[in-house]
């Protein structure tokens, strides 16, 4: 029993001190507001993989078209839809002539991503998800951050549209942690997380990542990116602004939830970065020894105990960090929902990883 007890308090100190990290980072950066008489000629390009999206990607342009900046290319790159995707951008470049639609030689969203770039005219490139609705100011506050703090790579925020429900509820909760952490991490010097549904980067740091960004993986070109420029000490920054947001789609149901996760965490093997890789183990460890002590607490009385209070540790930190967080992503009742999470979290962050091991994403949707 003393080496679960002895592992229990080394791993709950490590776990502290990486949300400690977390929580200072965030509060280091500081809010980002555009000025609205800010003269800025930037042009951009806007680029997003299009794979099955006849139900998304109407709004997506819609948005686009209202955007309060206005000086940029669309570029939709058709990754070999097979549903009315093709015909629904044909329609909209008629009265949005920004767009440009082309079509994809090679297959999954990397590539998709990697052939807009190349065929993009434009070094500030801006990318989303084909399910995502941005802000009125989304790129208005991405072309004034960069102007004012010029980064190769930008980390923006992202947020779960808002549904009723308790999966739903769960769902914005421990996803508004990962960008969190992205921000927090961000702000401490030390970026470990970003997400390809909203962030930017020049053409000419993305040109020199090329190599790095591992095409063999269906997914991670946001990761693989984040870590060669990281590794090239490049600058990186998160945009701390409510105007930069972009809204994300749920998952529908709880499968469509786990083949999400391993697909993002099918391409961790390939990290390389120390640390995104001790991030990992330190929140991997945390989680698996709430799973073993649960188990051992069948055999052993003190292991219940050691569960009772590792459980009711990594609740508080957990929480108290939210909590920092809670007015720039407008979370409710995090107390509640954290509280619940905290019994399933474990679970599903030890077994999808170990299932990622053996699964190989056949698409990127």
């Amino acid at each position: 029993m003393w080496w679960i007890i002895g592992s229990a308090i080394l791993i709950s100190f490590f776990y502290f001190v990486l949300v400690a990290i977390f929580f200072i980072g965030w509060r280091r950066l500081n809010a980002f507001v555009p000025k609205g008489n800010e003269q800025v000629h930037t042009k951009l390009s806007v680029i997003v993989a299009c794979r099955n999206e006849e139900s998304h990607i109407r709004q997506l342009i819609g948005c686009l078209a209202q955007q309060s900046y206005q000086n940029f290319e669309l570029i939709l790159v058709n990754d070999h839809s097979d549903d009315a995707t093709r015909i629904h951008i044909e329609a909209a470049q008629k009265v949005f002539p920004k767009i440009r639609l082309i079509d994809a030689t090679g297959f999954g969203k990397k590539n998709a991503i990697r052939e807009g770039i190349l065929n993009s005219a434009n070094e500030l490139i801006v990318t989303t998800d084909a399910d995502c609705l941005p802000s009125y100011h989304w790129l208005e506050s991405i072309v004034c951050f960069n102007r004012r703090y010029p980064a190769d790579l930008i980390i923006c925020p992202v947020k779960l549209s808002w549904r009723k429900g308790l999966f739903s509820q769960l769902q914005i909760l421990e996803f508004t942690s990962l960008i969190a952490s992205a921000a927090g991490s961000a702000g401490s010097g030390m970026p470990v997380l970003c997400n390809g549904a909203n962030m930017a980067f020049s053409r000419k740091a993305w040109l020199r990542s090329q190599e790095d960004l591992h095409q063999d993986k269906m997914s991670g070109d946001d990761m693989f990116l984040l870590e060669s420029i990281k590794k090239r000490g490049g600058v990186i920054r998160f945009l701390k602004s409510e105007s930069a947001f972009v809204i994300t789609a749920q998952a529908n149901t709880l499968w469509d939830f786990i083949k999400q996760r391993r697909r993002w965490t099918s391409k961790s093997s390939a990290y390389r970065d120390w640390q995104i890789i001790l991030t990992a183990c330190v929140v991997y460890s945390v989680n698996l020894m709430l799973v073993v002590t649960a188990v051992y607490s069948f055999i052993y009385t003190d292991a219940l105990i050691v569960f009772v209070s590792l459980l009711s540790f990594k609740f508080i930190v957990d929480t108290a960090f939210m909590y920092t967080v809670q007015k720039f992503f407008q979370l409710n009742n995090i107390w509640f929902f954290s509280l619940i999470l905290s019994f399933f979290y474990p679970l599903y962050i030890v077994l999808i990883p170990i299932t990622s091991l053996v699964y190989r994403p056949k698409s990127w949707k």
